[in-house]
């Protein structure tokens, strides 16, 4: 079989580009701080709205919704649109290396980044300590079916540097919907949204992310580079990590929290 295929492109020098940010802080303990988060960049074939335009909307529809309630959690909670994901998650290392003073003070990472297919849970990054309380913060969403909370590792987006420092994180498992048909694709537009579940998503965003910035006290503790080893092992994930050639960056001590 042969095929012939035209990519118009072009290769430039390095650009500057950087995340949007914003805060709504927390009214009894403004240091610390969750964060709420999808990648504002996309691949050029199409307009990028499933992947991921569509969960930076989400991003700041919740922060409409949390600020519309008149509501104030006891954290912060940052409300981030990542840049660079799709060129190797380059905007949330940065900035999860830029904070890492302040990443004791981290509550959680919550990222959405996979279209509008149905969430059905949260992958929490191998934190068997965080199920619990996970589970009782996601209880009110089981009206959207919204149920599992899994202590699966993953990687690909912009959870995994914060998961790599000891942060808990979770991202949203997605039904795949119309998502991979359209990945990276010229068809990745606008038309392919579906909105009525887009505003569930944001239901949901706003929900948890203000659940657990309001806990009485952190959901979990930053992890140690030791504790984020061993969850590797318990859950199976080394073999996942050596497959994307994370695992000698990790055992160099080039990725992930250095003590």
């Amino acid at each position: 079989m042969r095929a012939n295929l035209s990519i118009p492109n072009q290769i430039g020098g390095p650009i500057q580009t950087a995340n949007v940010i914003a805060e709504i802080k927390g009214s009894e303990k403004p240091g610390e701080f969750v964060i709420l988060g999808a990648h504002l960049d996309s691949w050029e074939l199409g307009t990028g709205a499933l992947d991921n335009g569509c969960n930076a909307a989400l991003v700041v529809d919740a922060l409409r919704a949390i600020k519309a309630s008149g509501l104030q959690p006891r954290r912060s909670i940052r409300f981030i649109l990542f840049s660079g994901e799709e060129e190797g998650l380059l905007g949330s290392r940065a900035y999860s290396i830029a904070h890492r003073p302040e990443l004791d003070k981290a509550a959680g990472v919550i990222i959405w980044d996979a279209g509008t297919g149905k969430t059905t849970g949260f992958a929490d990054g191998g934190r068997n300590d965080v199920l619990n309380t996970g589970k009782r913060l996601i209880a009110p969403l089981q009206q959207f079916g919204l149920t599992e909370l899994k202590t699966d590792m993953e990687w690909g987006t912009d959870h995994f540097d914060f998961m790599m420092e000891g942060v808990p994180t979770f991202v949203a498992d997605q039904e795949e919907a119309n998502y991979l048909e359209n990945y990276h694709a010229v068809s990745d537009t606008y038309d392919k949204v579906d909105f009525t579940q887009l505003k569930k998503h944001v239901a949901e965003a706003a929900e948890f992310s203000f659940a657990l910035a309001n806990l009485p006290e952190k959901i979990g503790p930053r992890f140690t580079r030791a504790q984020i080893e061993q969850s590797m092992r318990e859950t199976n994930s080394v073999e996942m990590f050596k497959a994307f050639g994370l695992w000698d960056a990790w055992e160099r001590g080039h990725l992930g929290r250095e003590k």
